[in-house]
């Protein structure tokens, strides 16, 4: 079955963006090389996001990063495909386990935080590498919705440190068994 890992930053107070959806704040943060990004990416072929993460990352690049994988983009509002991906709709953890699957080799959530707490409540999420940049926000788009759920327990697999910024890499207990 393909890992789900979720590669996230995230400010020291635990915001992937600011009150007003920006991570301009994250542009900022100085770190070492790629901060562990081409491992990570090469171990994937399918990307995941929402649709504002994925109007951000248009934003942001000149020309689509992710061209050389899968792409899918959870939207209410927007089907079919665009040339770069292909917008789902529906239960995103119905989804995820039927692509899990399919044979390959991982597949990367990038966000948003809808995504993320859904793939969180199914308990989904095989891998958290979480690097934390120095800032604090203080409000914003929290990393982690606030739960109601039984609380989760994950392994402490490695640290990291590029730079100013500092990474956590956890597994999911279930996940460290069947690998």
């Amino acid at each position: 079955m393909k890992p789900v890992i979720l590669f996230i930053a995230a400010s020291l107070d635990g915001y992937i963006a600011d009150a007003e959806g920006s991570i301009d704040w994250l542009l900022k943060a100085e770190g070492e090389d790629d901060n562990g990004y081409d491992e990570m990416y090469q171990r994937m072929d399918t990307v995941v996001m929402g649709r504002k993460t994925y109007e951000h990352v248009l934003v942001l690049t000149d020309s689509f990063p992710y061209s050389d994988k899968d792409c899918y983009v959870f939207s209410t509002s927007r089907m079919g495909n665009d040339g770069h991906v292909s917008f789902v709709q529906g239960n995103v953890a119905e989804w995820l386990q039927n692509k899990q699957q399919e044979s390959g080799s991982g597949i990367w959530v990038i966000g948003g935080a809808d995504i993320i707490d859904s793939l969180l409540e199914a308990e989904l999420i095989d891998e958290y590498i979480i690097t934390f940049t120095p800032d604090l926000l203080g409000s914003g788009i929290p990393l982690f919705k606030q739960r109601t759920g039984q609380p989760k327990r994950l392994h402490l697999h490695e640290v990291k440190r590029w730079g100013e910024l500092a990474q956590l890499h956890y597994k999911r207990a279930e996940y460290l068994t069947s690998q």
